[in-house]
């Protein structure tokens, strides 16, 4: 699954302002701190992966950002707009899906339809129309007889027939099978990031955000590791395969450790692993301008989830 790169000619939206652009947030729920000083700029028409363990201040963080809950300390703007006092006006631009859902029951995905198409302040039965085909929901049956994963999709589908400008999904696949994971997370590719549309998701699933995303945040306990390109992130973090005509001696191995941009090496008979972080290829070829004997350099990129381990393992105390 790849990011779709195609724009809709109606995205009106400034190319020079960001979609969130959160500063110094914090907040708190009596003496505990859920969200400690959270400041990070969502482009434009991005998918924008926020992940973090359960707990990390995911959901407080959405439910400040839609008016839900008041900041302790700094704010934030969804499409230039404050946070806390034109709430009402962010809402009505933002299309919210969580994982708990808002469904009516009694209701089948027509009458939801019509229900939501009422009272949204802007409507494409077209968006609405092709979500449920391309998820291939039953249309009469009431959303109380459907599975979880239809759940969701029916919810999303709803989002997405307000024409929102921003969608916002709190742990959108959670607890859904394989085939309805999969779709969802290919909804988002194919069809949102073709309107233009800029998408804020968090999860606590490393590689679902990694196939979609072009951009992520970090969080641990309320605080950000890292926010900004995923591309960006993987080119400065990467595991080098060195591969010795002989064995290393524990000398050359001492000196690869003290090299900058080294943070680990492990060593497995005559070849040697290396994560490496900054700037690559100029290690690269400070390691081959260094080597006491020829040796062979392979380069493998990082998964999103060792580089979440990688930037957690440094905060920990």
């Amino acid at each position: 699954m790849t990011r779709t790169q195609i724009q809709d000619t109606q995205a009106p939206s400034p190319a020079n302002q960001a979609a969130i652009q959160i500063t110094d947030l914090v907040v708190k729920y009596g003496p505990k701190t859920a969200v400690a000083g959270l400041s990070l700029t969502v482009p434009i028409g991005s998918i924008y992966g926020f992940l973090g363990p359960n707990g990390a201040g995911k959901t407080t963080t959405i439910k400040t950002l839609l008016g839900f809950r008041k900041p302790s300390g700094g704010g934030g703007q969804v499409l230039g707009l404050d946070i806390v006092q034109r709430s009402t006006e962010v809402r009505s631009r933002v299309g919210y899906v969580s994982e708990v859902g808002s469904l009516y029951d009694g209701l089948n995905a027509d009458q939801m339809g019509q229900l939501f198409r009422s009272t949204a302040q802007h409507w494409r039965q077209d968006l609405f129309e092709r979500s449920l085909t391309g998820f291939g929901l039953p249309r009469r049956v009431r959303a109380g007889r459907l599975s979880r994963g239809m759940k969701m999709q029916l919810a999303f589908a709803l989002a997405l027939g307000g024409d929102p400008e921003v969608l916002i999904l709190d742990e959108p696949t959670t607890g859904l099978d394989p085939e309805a994971r999969h779709a969802l997370l290919n909804a988002l590719v194919a069809e949102v990031s073709a309107l233009g549309k800029t998408v804020f998701f968090s999860s606590h699933n490393l590689a679902e955000v990694e196939s979609v995303a072009d951009s992520v945040g970090i969080l641990r306990g309320g605080r950000l590791l890292f926010s900004g390109d995923l591309d960006d992130l993987k080119q400065r973090h990467k595991i080098l395969h060195l591969a010795y005509a002989v064995l290393p001696t524990p000398e050359q191995v001492a000196t690869l450790r003290t090299l900058p941009g080294v943070a680990e090496v492990e060593q497995e008979g005559r070849s040697l692993r290396l994560k490496v972080q900054g700037d690559v290829p100029a290690l690269i070829r400070t390691l081959h301008l260094q080597a006491a004997q020829p040796c062979d350099v392979g380069v493998v990129d990082q998964s999103l989830e060792e580089l979440f381990l990688a930037l957690t393992k440094r905060e920990r105390p």
